[in-house]
Parts: structure tokens; sequence; C-alpha cells
């Protein structure tokens, strides 16, 4: 007696597609939402809120903040009264000259500073409220590799982050503004 090899029905070849129509999609969801600022900013949080200082330097650009924050200073000074006599402009000039030459020594510091902070920072309430949050509390204008950062209700710019060359992105620029929230 020949015995028959049974076929799969139509249903069982439905639901292997199926499913791996939904594994394919899953998958493709999943690496697509690790590049969107939304991702990345999770990761922060979840940095901060694990006091990893690496996982918080990864997504933080300290060098581009600090560069920011120096052309700031810069052009407030330039922005002040000219200079009234020789001596004034000497001092000015001085000023700025003392600000380029701490930027170097500031980045070197900045890994390290940032370190002691999350490690020693203790406000019990802003580390339950930063856990509590989500990231859809923000709004990301994308343009590129470049994304405006803002909190839902909020016109401001909070912070602006670009995209890193492995995927992610990284914060670049913080609203001094934004600070006031720390104290």
């Amino acid at each position: 007696m020949a015995t028959k090899r049974s076929q799969p029905g139509t249903g069982f070849v439905i639901a292997v597609v199926v499913c791996a129509v939904i594994a394919v999609a899953s998958v493709t969801g999943l690496l697509y939402l690790r590049t969107t600022p939304y991702y990345s900013l999770h990761m922060f949080k979840k940095a901060i809120v694990d006091r990893d200082a690496p996982g918080v330097l990864k997504y933080l650009d300290t060098d581009s903040i600090l560069d920011d924050m120096a052309r700031d200073v810069l052009a407030r000074m330039e922005k002040k009264e000219p200079p009234r006599n020789r001596f004034e402009e000497h001092m000015q000039k001085a000023g700025r000259d003392l600000v380029k030459q701490l930027l170097p020594q500031l980045k070197k510091q900045m890994g390290d500073a940032l370190t002691e902070l999350l490690l020693s920072y203790d406000n019990p309430a802003l580390f339950k409220d930063l856990r509590r949050s989500t990231v859809f509390a923000f709004t990301a204008d994308v343009t590129g590799d470049t994304a405006n950062i803002r909190q839902r209700g909020n016109d401001r710019v909070a912070f602006k982050m670009r995209k890193a060359p492995g995927g992610y992105w990284r914060i670049v620029w913080i609203n001094p503004e934004q600070f006031k929230m720390l104290k």
C-alpha cells in the first residue's frame, strides 16, 4: 500500500505568509525607529536615569554645546558698549582670548564633570519625574540631518540634535533657559 504525503493546506500557507510579513514589518519598523530622534531621546533619558555617563555622552555632543556657548559669550561681548578707551579695548580682547584658550580645557574636562554630576546629583523628585516622562512630550522638526526639538505646547526650541554617523542622534545645542529646571 502506497502512503500519501499530505500537502499543506491553503490555510497553513496563508498563516506562514502572514507571519513572515508581520516579522519583516516588525524588524523594518524597529530598524527605522532606532534612527529617529525620539529613540535617541529615550536612550538619553534612560542613560540619565541609570546614571550611565558614557551612555549620556553618546547622545550629548558636549564639544558642540561648549562651542555654541563660547560663540554666544563672544557675541554678547561684541554687542555690549564699544570700548571707551584703550584699556577697555585691551580688556575685551583679553576676555575673548581667555574664552578661546579655556575652551579646549573645558572640552577635556566635560566628560569627568558630567560623570561626577550624574553620580552626585540628588534630586529624587526630578529623577521620579524623568522616569515617568515620555519622549513624546516633545515634537521633532527634522530637516535633513538636524532636528529642532520643542516641548509640546511651547514654541521655543528646547534643543537641537544632529544625526551622528552611527545613525543615532546627538544633542548639539541646548537652550540655556532649559537649565532653570535643574535648580
